[in-house]
C-alpha cells in the first residue's frame, strides 16, 4: 500500500489513530500494571494479556543493577477496547500468589530542557 493511501486512510479514521501520532495512540491504549511478583517476566505478562487482543508493547521495570522486576509493568494494546476488557477482567486478578492492580498510564510529562542544571538538594544556593 502507498502512503498517501495510508495517509487517507488515517484522515478519515479508518486508520485507528485519528490523525494522532503512534505514541499518542500507544499512551491512550496502555494500561499500568501493578503489585506484580519479582519472578514475573515480559514473557508471562504477554501470555496474560494475549487472549484480549494484539499487544503492540510490553515493558516490565525491572533494577538498573539486579534486574529484578520493580513490581509494575506497562502493557501497550494495538485497541483501546481490547485494553479495557484486559483491564475489566483481570482487576483484582490473582496472579503469582499477588492480587494485579490495573489502571490506564498516564502519559508521562514531556521534560523541560529549561529545568536541566544545576540541581539543588540541600536547599542551600537557591
Amino acid at each position: 500500500k502507498s502512503l498517501a493511501a495510508m495517509a487517507e486512510r488515517a484522515d478519515a479514521g479508518g486508520g485507528g489513530g485519528g490523525g494522532r501520532a503512534f505514541g499518542q495512540d500507544r499512551d491512550q491504549n496502555t494500561i499500568r500494571v501493578t503489585n506484580i511478583s519479582e519472578d514475573t517476566t515480559e514473557a508471562d505478562l504477554q501470555d496474560l494479556f494475549q487472549p484480549f487482543g494484539r499487544i503492540s508493547r510490553v515493558y516490565l521495570a525491572k533494577d538498573k543493577e539486579t534486574m529484578v522486576s520493580r513490581g509494575f509493568a506497562f502493557v501497550s494494546f494495538v485497541h483501546r477496547e481490547d485494553a479495557a476488557r484486559a483491564m475489566e477482567k483481570l482487576q483484582g486478578f490473582g496472579y503469582d500468589h499477588l492480587i494485579l492492580k490495573l489502571e490506564w498510564a498516564r502519559p508521562s510529562a514531556p521534560k523541560d530542557p529549561a529545568s536541566e542544571g544545576t540541581q539543588f538538594r540541600s536547599g542551600y544556593g537557591k
